[in-house]
């Protein structure tokens, strides 16, 4: 008892005598020391490593590289958020989600979208990657579970399956497999984009499972230096925990403009649940909370930055909640992410034309992109033009906003 008291009473006073050490000014003779100094946005001071009492940073927060000393301390922005939302809605239409794009972010166009299986059941998970030039953003957008069976297998894999590695921590295998399936895809594209776009803001979204794939994509590249970390913008909606400490940890120094956006009770955000806190191994939430703490009708509803205690596990956000909803997990800011396409994202033409061709027992030709390859497909002045793949040489695939059928040349090699 004796010691852990010493201990209490001397830290402070050992803080302030070691700091003297760590007094430099700015942020890059700072991090450059030879005493691994780190430099706090927060208060603007130099900080010897362990020094928490003195330090308003959280630990990932802390500047150690001069590269960073530029970034800023990001906060919760309710515009982009919407944005946001509205490009992981756009992810669930399996028809046509450039359309979805032009009625709700029109400045936003298609360059890619992959949908492949990812899962032994058979399952597809789903992405895309879209630019706008006005906007000055590339997005990196995954969707969330197509259907209960979908979501219920994810379920019971993450009970089941141990984690697996990735980066420097662990990540549910469910996420990761989902991930690896669509990126091998999608790489290439993000990579073309960011080359051409420099300048650009990567913006990498989702809903639910397509949130988790999200996180993993963004911390892949910072990690990679494919982005730098200062033009990295996550956001995600209802996201699950996606892996154990070390992962929160590391993604949160890769990305440090990540938040994780929660609808008063929604389920999914506890799920999988903390067995403890003791940072062992369990799974464990990155980024910062971004709590609406009564239902979110509007972006603009009741909500606060959550930095409280345990770290990006804030005890007074939603893990207060004692009965979560998996029907607040459906709908954000009133919009309904997984059938927003259908409901509310589509024009009245595509819906008339739709009934028409039932009432006339015709087939109805819906377009659909390629499964299970890497297909690549451009929209421009209401097409879709299909770039050749290893099976197909051409394709044409023609829509427009109110009106569309497929057609397609194939020749095959």
């Amino acid at each position: 008892m004796f010691v852990p008291l010493c201990l209490f009473l001397i830290l402070p006073q050992l803080t302030v005598v070691f700091g003297i050490f760590c007094n430099d000014n700015n942020c890059e003779d700072c991090v450059t020391s030879s005493l691994n100094c780190r430099w706090c946005k927060r208060d603007n001071e130099c900080h010897l490593p362990g020094a928490v009492l003195a330090n308003d940073c959280k630990r990932a927060e802390n500047i150690i590289d001069e590269s960073h000393c530029d970034d800023e301390l990001s906060q919760y922005d309710p515009e982009l958020s919407m944005k946001m939302l509205l490009l992981s809605a756009a992810a669930y239409d399996p028809v046509h989600p450039q359309e979805c794009l032009d009625n709700s972010l029109p400045a936003f166009k298609l360059q890619a979208v992959i949908t492949r299986k990812c899962d032994f059941f058979d399952n597809e998970c789903s992405g895309y990657v879209a630019v706008s030039h006005s906007l000055e953003a590339i997005a990196v957008v995954f969707r969330g579970s197509a259907d209960f069976g979908q979501a219920f297998a994810g379920f019971v894999v993450t009970l089941a399956a141990p984690k697996i590695s990735f980066l420097d921590g662990e990540v549910q295998i469910y996420w990761k497999r989902g991930f690896e399936a669509l990126w091998k895809c999608m790489k290439a594209e993000v990579t073309a984009l960011v080359s051409e776009n420099p300048s650009y803001q990567v913006w990498v979204t989702g809903h639910s499972l397509g949130g988790a794939m999200a996180s993993l994509a963004s911390a892949w590249l910072s990690y990679n230096n494919v982005v730098p970390r200062k033009k990295i913008i996550s956001y995600t909606f209802g996201m699950p925990r996606v892996g154990n400490y070390d992962y929160a940890l590391h993604h949160d120094r890769l990305v440090n403009n990540s938040w994780r956006v929660v609808n008063d009770d929604d389920a999914v955000p506890h799920f999988p649940s903390v067995a403890s806190l003791s940072i062992v191994n369990g799974p464990y939430h990155h980024g910062v909370e971004a709590f609406y703490s009564k239902t979110a009708t509007s972006v603009y509803s009741k909500h606060r930055e959550c930095h409280g205690t345990p770290y990006n596990e804030d005890f007074t956000c939603s893990f207060s909640k004692p009965t979560p909803l998996f029907e607040r997990h459906k709908i954000y800011f009133s919009i309904p992410v997984g059938t927003f396409w259908e409901k509310k994202c589509v024009q009245s033409g595509r819906k008339k034309r739709e009934t028409s061709e039932k009432s006339n027992d015709t087939p109805l030709k819906k377009f659909q992109f390629l499964k299970d390859r890497c297909s690549k497909y451009y929209y421009k002045s209401g097409l879709y033009l299909q770039a050749a793949s290893s099976s197909v040489a051409a394709s044409i695939l023609v829509g427009s906003a109110f009106h569309f059928v497929l057609f397609s040349i194939a020749i095959f090699v």
